[in-house]
């Protein structure tokens, strides 16, 4: 048979039909699911950036028009305001707290994941019953313990109180990590002529080094979203950028558009930190908090 025969046979031959594989049914709602949650999620965003970039005389227009020409005087007025400093110290305060947290975090963490005996699980749940209590329960005696040493207000104050609030979450995924790296590796480090320390900066903590960077990503979203404590403690030199969202809501009326404007703004910086670290957050998300 020639070679031209042999093409014309194969260019004749029906493609292979292709199957669905039972995982790959399976997988259809999971994806439509996930669609669907996206979309939820999205939605709210979406309508908070077209109404920021809506007249005035439009903001309370419903339904809302998609393909109105945009304006940026809203977030002219809101770059105009006051709301810049709080959104620095927001990013101020959310960046010394999570390099604390990380610190510390790590420390105790490694410490939990190799100490031995049945107190481990005990001193565990200790430590992550600072979290079980709604913050309303401790604003009160937290205001007046800061008010009497002289905090309220002030960026020592507030980072201290997120330090301890976000510090048992550190803990917990960071020993979740350590957990993960073979006792036999900080053993040879050991016999290798490694002190504890250097063990634990030379082997133990760039073996942990996606765990430090999702530990990182979440401790820093956690404190730039944070409201209650921010709300009770600053008023204005060590205010944050949630604390600003409710001074939109007025006796008589509501700026939807600086407070649509103001909020777009607050959300990119933990946006963009959470793009940059997505790869070491799912890893967290699914690795250390489950470990």
């Amino acid at each position: 048979m020639s070679s031209q025969s042999i093409r014309s046979t194969s260019a004749a031959a029906p493609a292979p039909r292709r199957r669905f594989h039972p995982r790959t049914l399976w997988q259809v709602p999971q994806y439509g699911m996930m669609i669907i949650v996206s979309l939820v999620c999205l939605v709210p965003v979406a309508i908070m950036l077209r109404i920021a970039l809506t007249p005035q005389v439009d903001w309370r227009q419903m339904p809302i028009d998609w393909f109105q020409p945009a304006t940026w005087k809203s977030f002219e007025q809101v770059l105009a305001s006051p709301f810049l400093h709080s959104l620095l110290n927001s990013f101020i305060i959310a960046l010394i707290t999570t390099l604390i947290v990380v610190v510390l975090s790590a420390m105790g963490g490694h410490a939990l994941a190799r100490m031995r005996g049945k107190n481990k699980d005990r001193f565990l749940f200790v430590v992550l019953g600072t979290r079980m209590g709604p913050a309303v329960v401790f604003g009160l005696p937290i205001y007046l313990l800061a008010s009497s040493i002289g905090l309220v207000d002030t960026y020592v104050g507030i980072i201290a109180v997120y330090i301890v609030y976000n510090l048992a979450f550190g803990i917990w995924m960071m020993h979740g990590f350590f957990l993960d790296i073979p006792g036999e590796v900080e053993e040879a480090g050991l016999m290798d002529g490694l002190s504890e320390w250097g063990v634990f900066r030379r082997v133990s903590l760039p073996m942990a080094a996606s765990g430090v960077i999702a530990t990182a990503t979440l401790v820093f979203i956690l404190t730039w979203n944070e409201f209650f404590y921010a709300f009770v403690l600053t008023q204005r030199t060590a205010s944050t950028f949630p604390t600003t969202i409710p001074g939109y809501f007025g006796a008589f009326q509501v700026d939807w558009g600086p407070m649509f404007a103001a909020s777009t703004l607050g959300i990119l910086p933990p946006v963009i930190f959470g793009i940059l670290a997505r790869k070491w957050l799912a890893k967290g998300l699914s690795g250390g908090l489950v470990d």
